[in-house]
C-alpha cells in the first residue's frame, strides 16, 4: 500500500527533507511538498538584495530544484492542521491527508510587543520585503534631492538598523557602500549619511565568541557605522524612534531583532511548546504522541535551532528515519552540530569559520561565497547552480519583485 508523505514548507528544511527522500527512490512511497511561495528563498543573500544586487539569485523556483525528482509540489498556504488523523487544511479550502508528515513551516517577525514597529519599520526576512526596503531607499534620495530645509535632509538619510546579530550586521556593512553609491548617482552631500546599528546586548553578534564580534566592530566602525549596544528599543512613532537613553529623528528603521517561530504551530492541538513557542519534539523530531509526525528547522526546540545549517541537517534526517521506519528499521538520533558562521561585512570582506580558525578579511569572504556555492550544488544541477551563483554578482536596481509568486 503506498505511503502519502507531507512536507509543509519550501524553506531549507522542507526543501531537504523532499530532495533526500526522493534520493531514496522508496517504490512505495508518494512525496508531497506544499508551500505558500512558489519559490525557494536563499535568506543568506537577503542583504544583498536590498543594496541592489540582483533578486534572482535568492529566487529559485521550486519546480527548478524539484525537476525529474519524484516530488509533487502544491502552491497552497496551510491554514489550519490536525495531528489525528493528519490532516491539513489550505487557504485554496482543499484538504490534504498524509501518512507521515513533516512540518518545516519556518519562523516568522515578532516585534516583541513594542508599539508602532509594524507600522513604521522595514523587514527584510522574504524578497518581497527586501525589495520594499531598497525601493524606500531610491524614494528618499528622491526627496532629498528637492528637499530645502537641511534638518529633513538630514533625516531623510538617517538609516537605524535595529539587530546586531548576523542579518544586521551584513546589512549595515553593506549599506555603508551602497548608500555612498547612491549619493554620487544623486549628486547628495555623503556627510548626510549616518548609519546607526542598535543591539540590546552589551555586544553585537553575542552569539559569537568575543574576539569575532570585537573584529566585526571594527570592521563597521571603520566603514563609518555607528554602534549602540545596551540599547533596547523602547517604541517607534513616525519619524521618530526611542532606544534606552536616546531618541533619533528617522524615516528608515529596519529590523532584523526578531523572530518567532510559525503562528500554526501555537494553533495545531496535540503540540507542546516550550517558552519560545518552538515544539517540543524527541531525538528523531517526533512530536510526542505521534511517531509518524515530524517538526524540522525553527519550530523545532532543539539545539542551534534556528540557523539556516541545522534546518537542513533537520531534513536530512528526519527523511532517513522516515525511510528507515517504512522498510521496519529502528530510527536514528538527530546529532547537534555546531553552525559555523560565515558573516560578509561590505564588500571584499567576511568573517568566517572553519572548525575552531576564523578567517577575516577577502579570504573569509572567499570561503562565504563558496559556501553559497556549495549549497546551491546540493538543491540544482551544475550548469544552474553556476547561473544562480552568479546572478548575485549582477548590479539590479531596476528589478521588480521576483515573479514567481
Amino acid at each position: 500500500m503506498r505511503k502519502e508523505i507531507g512536507i509543509i514548507g519550501g524553506g531549507f528544511g522542507g526543501i531537504r527533507a523532499a530532495l533526500s527522500l526522493a534520493q531514496k527512490k522508496l517504490p512505495d512511497a508518494h512525496i508531497t511538498l506544499i508551500s505558500d511561495k512558489s519559490h525557494f528563498e536563499y535568506t543568506p543573500a537577503f542583504y544583498r538584495v536590498v543594496t541592489g544586487r540582483s533578486p534572482l539569485e535568492v529566487c529559485i523556483p521550486i519546480t527548478e530544484i524539484i525537476v525529474n525528482k519524484r516530488i509533487s509540489f502544491i502552491n497552497d498556504r496551510i491554514e489550519s492542521a490536525h495531528l489525528q488523523p493528519h490532516t491539513l487544511i489550505g487557504s485554496s479550502g482543499k484538504e490534504y491527508r498524509f501518512d507521515h508528515l513533516v512540518l518545516a513551516l519556518g519562523a516568522e517577525t515578532s516585534y516583541f510587543g513594542i508599539p508602532g514597529l509594524p507600522n513604521f519599520s522595514y523587514g527584510f526576512k522574504s524578497i518581497q520585503e527586501a525589495q520594499k526596503l531598497k525601493l524606500h531607499i531610491h524614494h528618499l534620495f528622491d526627496s532629498c534631492v528637492v528637499e530645502t530645509n537641511p534638518d529633513e535632509k538630514v533625516c531623510l538619510l538617517n538609516f537605524v538598523v535595529v539587530g546586531g546579530g548576523p542579518s544586521g550586521t551584513e546589512l549595515a556593512g553593506e549599506l555603508s557602500f551602497f548608500l555612498k553609491k547612491l549619493s554620487r548617482e544623486y549628486k547628495v552631500d555623503q556627510s548626510l549619511i549616518a548609519i546607526g546599528l542598535m543591539e540590546s546586548t552589551e555586544r553585537i553578534v553575542p552569539a559569537l565568541p568575543e574576539s569575532v564580534s570585537l573584529r566585526i566592530t571594527d570592521r563597521l566602525r571603520h566603514l563609518g557605522v555607528n554602534i549602540f549596544v545596551n540599547r533596547p528599543m523602547t517604541h517607534e512613532k513616525m519619524e521618530e524612534i526611542s532606544v534606552r537613553g536616546l531618541t533619533m529623528k528617522t524615516e528608515t528603521v529596519i529590523w532584523t531583532a526578531g523572530v518567532k517561530p510559525n503562528s500554526l504551530y501555537s494553533h495545531i492541538p496535540g503540540l507542546e511548546t516550550d517558552k519560545k513557542g518552538r515544539v517540543i519534539v524527541d531525538e528523531f523530531l517526533r512530536v510526542k504522541g505521534f511517531e509518524d509526525v515530524y517538526i524540522i528547522g525553527d519550530g523545532a526546540s532543539t539545539l542551534y535551532s534556528g540557523m539556516a545549517q541545522t534546518a537542513i541537517s533537520d531534513g536530512a534526517s528526519v527523511a532517513e528515519n522516515i525511510a528507515r521506519q517504512l522498510s521496519g528499521e529502528l530510527p536514528r538520533r538527530r546529532r547537534s552540530r555546531k553552525p559555523y558562521y560565515a558573516i560578509p561585512i561590505g564588500p571584499g570582506w567576511a568573517a568566517s569559520s572553519l572548525g575552531s580558525v576564523t578567517f577575516y578579511g577577502r579570504l573569509g569572504l572567499l570561503i562565504r561565497r563558496a559556501a553559497d556555492f556549495r549549497y546551491f550544488l546540493t538543491i540544482l544541477p551544475l550548469k544552474k547552480a553556476l547561473a544562480v551563483f552568479r546572478r548575485g554578482k549582477s548590479l539590479c536596481d531596476s528589478c521588480g519583485i521576483c515573479g514567481t509568486q
